[in-house]
């Protein structure tokens, strides 16, 4: 288990998230991505440095996962995890040069006509979209681009709850600055509400409410919000799923779209963000089961992962960390052959 931070060291660094989120950003976004490119690949090297427990937990996890195969290639995808996070965050200082017109110079997207498709048929589309890589940025690749778009989050609002200092200032500025900016809709999956027969969440009626108005909406699959797990063998592993997506997909007879953000590195030489890649549908038919459907997602999900282990190594970071106390982790402790 990684230690807790310091409360002072904790205050400092929500010091210094709040200083780029309410100020830095600005600076930051004047400047072309390839040359944060170059900053987040310095910051990197020093990350990797002082990284300490961080480190070890990390490796052990892509080793875990077959992500890795010898030190020089450990070294590698160490560093470019460390720069890919935070570019994930840095770059969201462009939020606020993006629109209409300008979303193809900052996210170029990959496979839009099997979006349209989907949405030809009258019926919305359910993206897939992982905890991998820059993932938000799905957000304005679509919504700028004309699409209607809803997101399901645990949380989509402004955060209200009550902390201490720079911590409490650092989350407002950054919603502020993120989400409240983001041209979607959000659908508060952590929203309930009250009516005669007691305590209900409303989210899923307002996804099929959007679903029938032909509408997106954006789905974590890899999330932790929900009640009822599916456990699955992935990447050599044994992982906890929701079926949720899977189950509407059925109901609603459409199909599922997997998404995913690639992270454009110094070492492209890019000007972009990150590039948006939507991937063929997997269609729905009624001899289908939601245990089927999230199999042939993982299949496309382990592709991308192995391809780009450095996009997916900080999420098994903080996977790792919470499974000390979360009900339900995102890998188990059992192999597919136990």
């Amino acid at each position: 288990m990684a230690p807790a931070k310091h409360p002072r060291r904790a205050q400092f660094a929500a010091f210094l998230k709040w200083l780029y989120w309410r100020y830095l950003r600005v600076g930051f976004s004047l400047l072309p991505p390839r040359v944060i490119n170059m900053f987040t690949q310095a910051m990197a090297h020093v990350e990797v440095a002082i990284a300490g427990n961080r480190k070890h937990i990390m490796l052990e996890e892509l080793r875990l996962s077959s992500l890795t195969k010898d030190g020089d290639t450990d070294a590698l995808i160490l560093r470019r995890s460390f720069q890919n996070q935070l570019n994930s965050w840095i770059k969201q200082c462009y939020l606020r040069k993006m629109n209409e017109k300008t979303i193809g110079e900052y996210i170029p997207a990959e496979g839009l006509s099997h979006l349209d498709g989907a949405l030809g048929r009258g019926n919305g589309a359910i993206l897939l979209n992982p905890h991998f890589g820059p993932y938000m940025m799905i957000m304005p690749a679509l919504g700028y681009r004309g699409y209607k778009v809803n997101q399901l989050a645990i949380q989509a609002e402004s955060p209200r709850v009550a902390r201490a200092g720079f911590t409490m200032l650092a989350n407002r500025a950054r919603y502020e600055a993120v989400e409240k900016t983001m041209p979607i809709r959000f659908i508060n999956a952590g929203a309930e509400t009250f009516d005669n027969f007691g305590l209900r969440n409303m989210a899923i009626r307002d996804v099929l409410t959007a679903l029938r108005q032909n509408e997106i909406v954006l789905y974590p699959p890899t999330g932790r919000g929900g009640r009822q797990w599916q456990t699955a063998p992935f990447l050599g592993r044994m992982a906890n799923f929701n079926l949720v997506p899977y189950k509407i997909a059925l109901k609603a007879g459409i199909p599922l779209i997997p998404v995913f953000l690639i992270d454009l590195t110094a070492t492209e030489g890019s000007v972009h963000v990150a590039r948006a890649v939507i991937e063929p549908p997997i269609e729905v038919s009624t001899g289908d089961t939601p245990e089927g459907l999230l199999m042939k997602y993982l299949k496309v999900l382990t592709a991308y992962v192995e391809k780009y282990p450095e996009h997916f190594a900080f999420f098994q970071f903080d996977m790792k960390i919470k499974s000390e106390w979360d009900d339900h982790p995102f890998f188990t402790r059992s192999s597919p052959e136990k």
